[in-house]
C-alpha cells in the first residue's frame, strides 16, 4: 500500500485531464480480438476490481462470457482451456493477485495489465499491457484507475461495444478541466454532506457502479472518513434501513432507472444528498455532468468526491 499524502494529491489531481489526453494517444489494449465463446476473467483488487467490474458488464451486455473476479477468491479453481484472464495491479505487486497468479492452471493463457513494466505480475503472465502513466504522487490512484478504464474501453471499442475512447477522453478531458476552473463555485455546497460523524453514501448506476466504489474510496484512502459505495437500485434494499438510524447523507451519480426510488426514500427520511449527473436535482447540491458517453462519464464524474476528499484531508 503505497504512502499516502494531501499535498501530492492535490497535485495529482490538477494532472488528471493531462493524464487521461496522454493516455488516450497510446494503445494499450493490443489483443486480437476475443471470440463470444471465449471466457475472460478480470481479476484484480481495489479500484483495479471496481474498474474490471463495469467492463465486464458491457461485455456481458453483448453476449460475451465475461466476469470480474476478486483475486483474493480461492475461485475459480477450474477454467475452460479456451479462456483469457487479464490480472491487473497498476503496481504490479498487488500480493492477492500475484498468489491468483501463481495458482493459475499452466495451460491457461494470461495477460497482465500494469504500469510497471519489470514488477512481480509481469514475469507471471504471458502477455504485459502497459499503463501509460507514472505512479501518482499522493499514493491515492487517482490516475491508475481512468487509465485501467481507458485501456478496457480500447478492448470494447475494438468488439464494436464502446465509441472512440480518443473521442471519450477528449470530451472527458474537457470536462474535468471546466470542473477545475469552477471548483470554487461548487464545492462549498457538496460540503455540507461531509458534516456527519456517520460519514458519506454514495450511489451510482449499475452500469457505473465503480464510481461509487472509487469514490467512497477517496474518502476513506485520503482523510479516513466514513464512506461505502452502492448500486442505485439495490440501496433501497441494502441500505435504506440507515436513513432511520444515521445522520445520512448521500451523494447520489445520476442516471439509474432507479434514481427515483432513491430520491424520494432520501427525501421521505429529511435526508440530505447532492447528485452528479443530469438526472436528479439533490436537495443540497448538484452539478451537470454530460451524460451521452459512458466512459467519457465515467472518468470525469469522479472529480466531485475527489475534490471533496482533499478539501475534508487538507483540514485534518
Amino acid at each position: 500500500m503505497a504512502e499516502t499524502n494531501v499535498s501530492g494529491f492535490s497535485a495529482d489531481l490538477a494532472q488528471i485531464p493531462n493524464v487521461i489526453a496522454s493516455a488516450s494517444k497510446e494503445k494499450i489494449w493490443k489483443i486480437p480480438v476475443i471470440e463470444k465463446n471465449q471466457p475472460i476473467y478480470f481479476v484484480g483488487m481495489g479500484s483495479s476490481f471496481y474498474a474490471a467490474q463495469d467492463v465486464a458488464r458491457q461485455l456481458r451486455s453483448k453476449g460475451f462470457l465475461a466476469f470480474a473476479e476478486i483475486a483474493s477468491a480461492i475461485t475459480p479453481q477450474e477454467f475452460p482451456a479456451n479462456s483469457l484472464v487479464v490480472a491487473i495491479s497498476a503496481s504490479g505487486t498487488s500480493v492477492e493477485v500475484i498468489k491468483f497468479l501463481e495458482n493459475m492452471p499452466a495451460n491457461i493463457r494470461t495477460i497482465g495489465l500494469t504500469r510497471e513494466a519489470n514488477s512481480k505480475i509481469t514475469k507471471l503472465v504471458n502477455e504485459v499491457l502497459l499503463l501509460p502513466i507514472a505512479p501518482e504522487t499522493g499514493g491515492v490512484s487517482i490516475w491508475s484507475y481512468r487509465a485501467t478504464l481507458i485501456g478496457l474501453f480500447q478492448l470494447l471499442e475494438q468488439l464494436g461495444i464502446a465509441s472512440s475512447v480518443k473521442q471519450s477522453c477528449e470530451i472527458a478531458s474537457k470536462q474535468i478541466q471546466k470542473l477545475l476552473d469552477s471548483k470554487n463555485q461548487w464545492i462549498e455546497s457538496f460540503m455540507n454532506l461531509t458534516t456527519s460523524k456517520d460519514g458519506i453514501w454514495l450511489m451510482a448506476p449499475a452500469e457505473r457502479s465503480g464510481s461509487a466504489l472509487q469514490g467512497a474510496l477517496m474518502f476513506r484512502e485520503g482523510p479516513r472518513f466514513s464512506s461505502d459505495g452502492c448500486e442505485t437500485g439495490d440501496w433501497s434494499h441494502v441500505d435504506v434501513y440507515l436513513t432511520k438510524s444515521l445522520d445520512y447523507k448521500a451523494l447520489m451519480f445520476t442516471g439509474s432507472q432507479w434514481d427515483n426510488q432513491a430520491v424520494e426514500w432520501l427525501t421521505n427520511r429529511n435526508s440530505s444528498f447532492g447528485s452528479i449527473g443530469t438526472y436528479a436535482k439533490g436537495n443540497t447540491a448538484s452539478i451537470n455532468i454530460e451524460s451521452g458517453d459512458l466512459l467519457a462519464q465515467m472518468l470525469s464524474e469522479l472529480i466531485v468526491p475527489e475534490f471533496m476528499a482533499e478539501k475534508l484531508w487538507q483540514k485534518q
